[in-house]
């Protein structure tokens, strides 16, 4: 009887080490798999790259695109709020000889000249200066305008993490340049 209690009482021990080795190696599994999902979590959130000043010199249509988002979002110039549809897009006109840096924004990529009732929101390109200009409708008082430069927008546009929606906008862009 005495050596039929030790045996059970070492199996029992055996049975009660061997879940605890177990249970342990699970564990330490089940921390690194999650340790190793979360750290895929972050970098897939931060998979787009930053809009940089190379990339904009590169594509004017980008460059557009950078200075509409950060009028509509960023400015405080109510009428920019008028061209806010992204999913109608935007048109953007350019006379370059009566004035060289000016450039119209109209709501809607596909607005024709006879919708074209109402003076536009306008921005000016020049060097990396950014001047927009907001006619306040109904009323004779100036326009209202603001300043920045192209370094200053692209740094809000990457701190408000917007590089894929302001990359995704070219696409419903259309610009007239006139001649």
């Amino acid at each position: 009887m005495k050596k039929w209690l030790i045996a059970a009482s070492a199996v029992v021990l055996l049975l009660l080490v061997g879940g605890l080795v177990w249970t342990h190696h699970n564990a330490s599994t089940t921390t690194t798999s999650t340790a190793k999902s979360q750290s895929t979590k972050r970098a897939a959130k931060h998979s787009t790259p930053p809009l940089t000043l190379a990339e904009l010199k590169a594509s004017p249509k980008l460059t557009y695109s950078c200075l509409i988002y950060y009028a509509i979002k960023d400015t405080k110039l109510q009428r920019w709020q008028e061209v806010n549809d992204f999913q109608a897009g935007w048109q953007v006109e350019h006379f370059a000889k009566k004035h060289p840096t000016r450039y119209l924004v109209w709501s809607d990529m596909n607005i024709t000249s006879a919708e074209k009732n109402l003076a536009p929101n306008w921005f000016s390109l020049s060097g990396d200066k950014v001047t927009y200009d907001s006619m306040i409708v109904h009323s004779f008082h100036k326009d209202q305008t603001a300043t920045t430069t192209l370094p200053k927008v692209i740094k809000q546009l990457n701190a408000d993490h917007a590089m894929k929606k302001v990359r995704s906008m070219p696409t419903k862009m259309t610009v007239l340049n006139h001649r």
